[in-house]
């Protein structure tokens, strides 16, 4: 037995001087990796450029060290902190995210003398937003609050301007309302500082701050949204990956086939064609560096799709949107790959081949009722969780602060009775501490802010999925009306269509405005008259008026109103006007003192009356509505026809 354990002790210390190595022996090695790693990052830039390069010669570089991890914590985590960057560029995120964890185990494991903060926080505000971009919104939030905390010790003026610009990027990216004059004030600071630079000594930050305050400005102010466009160009000859130069041709493209400038009303034929060429621009170079994983690339497909359909090039049109559709499955984004089925969908019906459009309708359909189930799921439970953890996080930070600000009161109390020179000093280093305290919980608060902001941003995407479904039910009635020759029965089917089509915007209204709780009936009535004059090609004999205010009602309140103004436009023009006679449509809207809200629709038709003797669903549906909103109704004959509503509102 003795002879057994000397054994093994022998070999066991023989096999540990055979593993020992020497600190020359290390040097070496890491010197080795280096040279792979600067390779690796080498093929990432332009005009070399090569995934499969990058990819080799990072893991070459990982090889080399991973046997000693205790001793090449740090210079690891720098080898999966580029790697996690490379795939995010390519929109691996899946890959990335589990390249950033790996990296941060590395990190965690360096002992204290090798922790460097700047690139701790580099890598958490990376590794926050891929997490953004994967959809883990708590996450994302959980680091990024880390590399905030870590920020907080920063001393130098760029170390600021960095942080600035990941602020800025992080609000800007939240798209809630709130917090965007946060994200404008961060993102400005950044530039300015990063301007002063320049752009040859700060290409890649100038970039991320460009691309923040385009998307800002993005559907906000079309100047300043092509002014830091022509800013972004100025830069591009000093970024080396070829993603943001297709990302940046890709938007351009976009806004110009989008946005009239110079003050103009439409978009001239030459700035439509430029939109078109950057599209396809954006294209040429993702195939010419065979970039493929990328976000960009169905996106483009998809805008040079949108541009076919608009030219009635509708076999071009399904060719583009079926490489989207490709391009979003090779991602598995099911969810855009879902969205472009709708796209397809149209782009069938308006070709004419009605069962193959039916196809793409029903698939997407299908999917959305899927999506919206488990997203509006995972965004309440995400947000939910969000709030609490912020709000314990606040509390502690809280209290944290009243005891110091007690302890510091204690201090400087004992120095006012001992000294009172030193006095004086020690108040300046405190309220230089209190400062960066308040800074602290400032920026907390912020974020707590934007996580209680989550579910209106979950409410809007709600109203927004919401609207699509009634979008796909009354084209799915479009396409069963294209079928039927019984002109009773088509005209029903029309007068449904409608009817889904008067909620739908409702809804759209709901999501594009400011507020989630009310509708501007003046632009809802004008949207909502100009689609049913659409549907019944009366645009040309038919004026209409709105004699009304702007005025803010509750959903509750508009889905019933415009309902009733459905039926009544319906009725006038069937009605009113027979064998194509032109006239005039007054529609009426206001609140009046008792609290009571008339609505009168009138025309100056052949007087003929449908809606308060009929017997018919629609006469039917106008009763129902008018009892539901406590209202009364009544009707005049002169000069046409007038019905007048009376509704007791609510009191606030």
């Amino acid at each position: 037995m003795q002879k057994t354990l000397l054994l093994i002790l022998i070999f066991a210390c023989s096999f540990g001087f055979s593993q020992k190595k020497s600190s020359k022996d290390f040097d070496l090695l890491l010197k080795k990796s280096e040279i792979n790693q600067k390779k690796a990052l080498w093929f990432q830039d332009l005009p070399q450029y090569n995934e499969d390069s990058t990819d080799y010669y990072f893991e070459k570089s990982k090889k080399m060290l991973q046997h000693y991890p205790a001793f090449f914590g740090l210079e690891l985590a720098k080898i999966y902190y580029n790697q996690s960057y490379f795939y995010s560029l390519t929109n691996t995120l899946s890959s990335s995210d589990s390249l950033a964890k790996i990296g941060w185990s590395h990190l965690g494991k360096c002992p204290k003398r090798n922790k460097n903060q700047q690139f701790e926080y580099d890598f958490l505000t990376h590794w926050s937003l891929v997490k953004r971009k994967k959809g883990e919104n708590k996450e994302s939030l959980e680091l990024f609050s880390k590399a905030i905390l870590i920020a907080n010790d920063f001393k130098t003026e760029e170390q600021k301007a960095k942080v600035f610009a990941d602020k800025g990027n992080f609000y800007q990216r939240t798209t809630i309302s709130n917090e965007q004059k946060y994200a404008l004030s961060y993102l400005q600071k950044s530039c300015f500082f990063y301007e002063k630079l320049g752009a040859k000594n700060r290409p890649n930050e100038l970039n991320l701050v460009y691309s923040a305050l385009i998307g800002y400005y993005t559907e906000r102010n079309v100047d300043s949204l092509f002014y830091y466009s022509n800013k972004m160009h100025s830069i591009l000859k000093y970024i080396k990956a070829p993603q943001k130069h297709a990302w940046y041709y890709a938007c351009l493209g976009r806004d110009l086939i989008t946005y009239p400038l110079n003050g103009a009303k439409t978009i001239p034929p030459e700035q439509y064609n430029k939109g078109k060429a950057y599209i396809i621009k954006a294209l040429d170079i993702l195939e010419k560096y065979k970039i493929e994983k990328n976000t960009i690339n169905p996106y483009a497909y998809g805008l040079l799709a949108d541009l076919y359909m608009n030219e009635k090039k509708y076999d071009l049109a399904i060719i583009n949107y079926e490489k989207s559709y490709q391009g979003y499955k090779l991602l598995n984004d099911d969810k855009g790959a879902s969205d472009i089925n709708m796209f397809i969908a149209k782009a069938y019906h308006k070709k004419g081949d009605l069962t193959t459009a039916l196809q793409y309708y029903t698939q997407y359909f299908n999917k959305t009722i899927k999506f919206e189930k488990e997203a509006n799921e995972r965004g309440l439970r995400e947000s939910e969780l969000q709030v609490n953890l912020l709000q314990q996080e606040k509390e502690i930070n809280q209290k944290e602060n009243q005891l110091y600000l007690f302890l510091v009161l204690l201090v400087i109390i004992f120095i006012i009775l001992t000294l009172l020179i030193r006095n004086f000093r020690l108040k300046q280093k405190s309220n230089k501490k209190l400062a960066e305290l308040n800074d602290n919980l400032e920026t907390k608060n912020h974020l707590l802010d934007a996580k209680n902001a989550e579910n209106e941003l979950l409410l809007r995407e709600i109203h927004h999925r919401v609207k699509n479904n009634l979008e796909v039910v009354s084209s799915l009635l479009a396409l069963q009306s294209a079928q039927i020759d019984d002109a009773t029965t088509k005209d029903a089917m029309t007068e449904g269509q409608n009817r889904v089509n008067s909620i739908g915007i409702v809804h759209q209204k709901l999501y594009q405005g400011t507020n989630l709780g009310a509708v501007e009936m003046k632009d809802y009535f004008l949207n909502l008259s100009e689609s049913i004059l659409d549907s019944f090609g009366a645009e040309q004999r038919i004026d209409l008026k709105l004699a009304m205010e702007n005025l803010d009602l509750d959903i509750d309140t508009a889905v019933p109103l415009g309902l009733i103004v459905n039926e009544l436009l319906t009725n006038c023009i069937k009605y009113a006007f027979p064998k194509g006679e032109k006239g005039t449509i007054t529609i009426k809207l206001h609140k009046q003192d008792n609290n009571i809200l008339r609505l009168e629709v009138a025309d100056n038709g052949v007087g003929k009356s449908g809606i308060i003797h009929g017997t018919g669903f629609g006469g039917q549906l106008v009763s129902l509505l008018t009892q539901q909103l406590n209202g009364t109704m009544t009707e005049e004959n002169q000069n046409g026809t007038s019905l007048i509503f009376d509704f007791k509102m609510k009191a606030a």
